[in-house]
């Protein structure tokens, strides 16, 4: 009898776990989401008589690809309408020093609410995620850094994105993003 029950306990446990995990990973599927990116030219690390230069866009976009649970969410298009859009300001820095590579993530949430797309109502929620790590300063491998980097900031962001109250009632348009992105080229400096 104590055979059997430790064999359903165990079982129980395996099942919770499982559907534990499978929570997590539908948090962001459960929501239609889009993403832009707002880094919109070459970031460089700099180190002692070395440095490295990267596109944040690109990078972000491999990392969003690799983790599961962003599978549903899509890069900010005029076309798509969706429940909000992710502005995805990534910010890497390199202490050579201390051998560390500070990563931050500012993220604004945005729905349409108004009529005027630059309106502050349109944000509903401010997110700034950090994280650092120790390494060893390598042109060759810095592109493994940024993108390893970048995929934990998001991991992170996952359980943020699960606590808001994102209301369906507001179906958001792309063309926000076609907006950022002439700002983005345009002389003039705003944040976002």
């Amino acid at each position: 009898i104590y055979k059997s029950s430790k064999m359903v306990n165990t079982y129980l446990r395996k099942t919770i776990l499982f559907i534990s995990t499978l929570f997590l990973s539908s948090i962001l599927s459960a929501a239609n989401l889009q993403y832009f990116v707002n880094q919109p030219t070459n970031q460089s690390l700099n180190a002692p008589y070395s440095y490295y230069t990267y596109q944040p866009s690109p990078m972000m976009d491999k990392a969003i690809e690799s983790i599961p649970s962003y599978s549903n969410v899509k890069k900010c298009a005029s076309n798509n309408i969706t429940d909000a859009i992710i502005i995805l300001k990534p910010i890497l820095s390199y202490q050579a020093q201390s051998t560390i590579l500070y990563g931050d993530l500012n993220v604004k949430v945005y729905q349409t609410r108004s009529d005027n797309e630059t309106n502050p109502d349109n944000f509903i929620k401010e997110i700034k995620i950090s994280l650092w790590k120790v390494v060893k300063f390598d042109k060759v491998v810095m592109d493994y850094y940024v993108n390893e980097m970048y995929t934990e900031l998001l991991k992170k962001l996952t359980s943020e994105i699960d606590s808001l109250k994102i209301d369906k009632n507001y179906p958001t348009n792309g063309s926000y993003c076609d907006l950022l992105s002439t700002i983005n080229k345009s002389s003039v400096n705003l944040n976002y």
